[in-house]
């Protein structure tokens, strides 16, 4: 992942309250105001699919199942932290849908400036080109078992994987205690640190 470019003093000024009391500036994030309690919360608290789904699934659920899917996979501890991580920025910045997001420059500098801060705050390298790769691998996987379900109405290529991940997990249990205690298994299996 690159380093963004310089901010503003107007983008600088920008901040983002979060649920535990602190500041975020996400032109100009600082490491130390990235929580794992912030981050649990926040993308459990955001839909995938821009909201289109026929029921309400978190980004946190979906990065527990790519860290899992990383793991089924046979990867290092370290990788499947990133894939936990993989979509953490959008605790602070929400999530915009792919097809928008590319034509959202200044969006997509401070999406890549708070996600370095995430990689800051849990003392890990941003990851390799392969460890990305991998990351990647296991998010399409994951996405081409969730998009039939949750918007059945549209017509997808390729073969479903059958996973069997329950979807509607955000309905019946705690996804941020569910997303904190992965994140917390994972450092402590790497050198990583919590936030």
């Amino acid at each position: 992942m690159k380093l963004a470019t310089e901010s503003t003093p107007n983008e600088r000024d920008a901040a983002i309250s979060t649920q535990s009391g602190r500041t975020l500036r996400p032109f100009d994030p600082d490491p130390d105001a990235v929580d794992l309690a912030d981050l649990a919360h926040g993308t459990a608290n955001v839909c995938r699919a821009a909201g289109q789904s026929r029921f309400f699934y978190s980004v946190a659920l979906h990065s527990l199942y790519v860290s899992r899917e990383l793991d089924r996979a046979g990867t290092d501890e370290r990788t499947q932290l990133y894939g936990l991580l993989h979509d953490a920025s959008e605790a602070y910045v929400a999530d915009v849908p792919g097809p928008l997001k590319k034509h959202l420059p200044n969006y997509k500098r401070a999406e890549e400036r708070v996600q370095d801060a995430i990689w800051q705050a849990f003392e890990v390298e941003p990851p390799t080109d392969e460890a990305w790769g991998a990351v990647k691998r296991a998010d399409g996987r994951l996405q081409r078992y969730e998009l039939p379900l949750l918007i059945p109405s549209q017509e997808w290529e390729g073969d479903r994987p059958a996973l069997g991940y329950d979807l509607r997990l955000d309905t019946t249990d705690d996804v941020p205690a569910l997303f904190e205690s992965r994140a917390t298994e994972l450092v402590e299996e790497t050198d990583a640190v919590r936030p």
